[in-house]
């Protein structure tokens, strides 16, 4: 398995978004039209965003403390509660229909997942489940329509999905790609695989089945050819409607850690306040559903 991307170049399927208009998405349905530039509402997702990251990025920072140590805010134990986090945070951003934020947020919460899938014993329902949330969002961005409807996306027409924009989505697949297969051939050599760990409210699955049924696997007999073929699959749509026409040496994102170009986002491991917006459940409330 770890030969598996060296040997698969990116070779671009046909638009699975732009063929069909009855495929099933994992997305929400977003909002009517895009964000009002300067409104409220503009302000009040910004602000929930930001700081959500932030929040998942000390919980991350502190998944080696206990919870006694860790203080207010409480460290990941696994990576299923990273991943429902970051699954919310996608619905949140893909629901405000605003392409200047959806691209750029969605590219950070991409690098993130990639950053923390080698700290975690691998849980691969999370994990695939959350790559084909981010993947058909990325595709249709790149098409500009709709995944489960084949309506055009609201705001794209003015703000489409720029070249730098797509040379560091295409980084990003190609980066993701090669940790994935890292992650499950880790657990094939027995670095493995999470249990059900207690990590509060937070820790619920992406997806309700339990990893290798359901959705990802018909039982033990089959979870490992399930898992060579959802392999394969990561950033298939995406990889489609990138094509051809992103070309040259990758940029905006260096796979020895850092970042380039997208969202700076700061790892602190100082507590967020409880009045923080991140930590206000009816403030997720208002700012999920924006009218």
């Amino acid at each position: 398995m770890s030969g598996f991307l060296s040997q698969q170049p990116l070779t671009p399927p046909a638009s699975s978004i732009a063929a069909s208009s009855t495929l099933h998405s994992p997305l929400p349905h977003p909002r009517a039209q895009p964000l009002k530039r300067g409104g409220t509402k503009e302000s009040e997702f910004i602000h929930y965003v930001d700081a959500t990251l932030l929040l998942v990025q000390r919980r991350w920072a502190k998944r080696a403390f206990t919870d006694e140590l860790a203080g207010r805010v409480k460290g990941y134990h696994s990576f299923r509660s990273a991943a429902r986090d970051l699954n919310d945070l996608v619905d949140v951003v893909w629901v405000s229909a605003t392409p200047s934020f959806q691209i750029p947020y969605l590219l950070s919460i991409a690098l993130l997942l990639t950053e923390f899938l080698p700290s975690f014993p691998a849980a691969p329902g999370s994990m695939f489940g959350l790559l084909e949330k981010l993947d058909q969002a990325f595709a249709a961005l790149l098409v500009g329509r709709d995944p489960e409807t084949g309506e055009v996306l609201p705001g794209i027409a003015a703000r489409g999905v720029s070249t730098t924009e797509k040379i560091r989505m295409k980084s990003l697949v190609e980066r993701t790609r090669v940790v994935v297969v890292e992650v499950m051939a880790r657990r094939h050599g027995g670095g493995g695989e999470e249990t059900d760990v207690d990590d509060g409210a937070m820790d619920v699955d992406v997806d309700t089945e339990e990893d290798g049924e359901g959705r990802w696997g018909e039982g033990e007999g089959d979870e490992e050819d399930e898992w060579e073929m959802a392999i394969g699959r990561v950033y298939e749509q995406t990889i489609g409607e990138l094509g051809e026409s992103v070309e040259g040496p990758p940029i905006g994102i260096i796979t020895n850690g850092s970042s380039i170009g997208l969202l700076p986002l700061r790892v602190s491991t100082e507590p967020i306040e409880p009045t923080d917006a991140a930590n206000s459940s009816d403030h997720q409330d208002r700012i999920r559903a924006p009218q």
